[in-house]
């Protein structure tokens, strides 16, 4: 009998368990309200859309919601598989994005945003979903 409720005492650990590192794991989801990819960046989340020639970075605050862009500036730093970078100025859009082109010289692999939030440098790191193929190669096909 002993060894039955040992079982049973397992098993229930084991449940509570999963169910914890299950709730853990939907909370963390981010919704991407503009279609693109969400990083954390400190108190805030940071979206990235692409489009065919620029990427639009969306800052969102801790309830998902899109925050203005007035008087926060922003950089894009772009590194390529080549172990080189190339730094760009965002671009303010009427409608609260941040705006940079795409560099056309070669894909990149990641993309780090800093943004300044009231005093405070916020970043967010992206990777490029292109294949590692194109990333060699430097471009797409």
């Amino acid at each position: 009998m002993k060894k039955i409720k040992s079982i049973g005492f397992a098993f229930a650990l084991l449940l509570a368990g999963s169910t914890i590192s299950y709730a853990q794991t939907e909370g963390h989801a981010h919704k991407a309200a503009h279609g693109g990819m969400v990083q954390p960046a400190g108190e805030y989340h940071i979206e990235m859309v692409k489009g065919a020639n620029t990427i639009s970075f969306y800052l969102l605050d801790n309830k998902e919601n899109t925050v203005s862009t007035e008087a926060i500036k922003g950089t894009a730093v772009f590194e390529f598989s080549n172990k080189t970078k190339a730094t760009a100025p965002l671009k303010n859009s009427d409608k609260n994005a941040f705006l940079v082109n795409i560099p056309k010289a070669n894909i990149f692999a990641y993309c780090t945003v800093s943004l300044m939030v009231k005093g405070k440098n916020i970043t967010a790191k992206f990777k490029n979903d292109v294949s590692q193929a194109d990333l060699e190669h430097g471009h797409q096909h």
